[in-house]
């Protein structure tokens, strides 16, 4: 009968016991995954605006160098692209073939920045020139990616 007398006078164990620790525990937590998020979104901007000031990669200045250099009967091939912080240009070296005369030829052109995403340049190389129509210079540009583009 003792035992009987001891287990119907034990409480039932509570599930959950609610205290101003555990409920002090969960805000920090919330409080926690919010900064996270909100962190997360600031650097996110921060890295967008940042790679919207950062010059193109030598890929992209020979691939856009490219482009805008094949015409008619000179087909162009870029060697080497250096960057320069201080000057904030490009030194583009290239070569090109006239398929008419059957040479090739080598140059190279200095692309400056402009301040707003593109870097312009000018080839006075008569050579170059001279198959495609110009008589003092052919305009070469590359332009950096706008930060409206997504």
């Amino acid at each position: 009968m003792s035992d009987e007398a001891n287990t119907s006078q034990t409480p039932a164990p509570r599930r959950y016991q609610f205290s101003i620790g555990t409920l002090l525990l969960w805000i920090a937590i919330g409080a926690l995954a919010a900064n996270t998020v909100i962190m997360n979104r600031q650097i996110t901007r921060l890295k967008q605006g940042l790679a919207s000031q950062q010059p193109l990669s030598p890929k992209e200045v020979a691939k856009q160098f490219e482009q805008s250099t094949t015409l008619g009967t000179v087909t162009t091939t870029v060697k080497d692209v250096r960057y320069s912080a201080e000057a904030e240009a490009y030194r583009v070296s290239f070569s090109w073939n006239d398929s008419a005369s059957g040479k090739t030829w080598h140059s190279d052109v200095r692309l400056d920045h402009d301040g707003f995403g593109v870097y312009y340049g000018q080839i006075r190389n008569g050579p170059f020139i001279q198959p495609l129509g110009y008589k003092e210079a052919f305009p070469v540009a590359v332009t950096t990616p706008s930060s409206f583009e997504d």
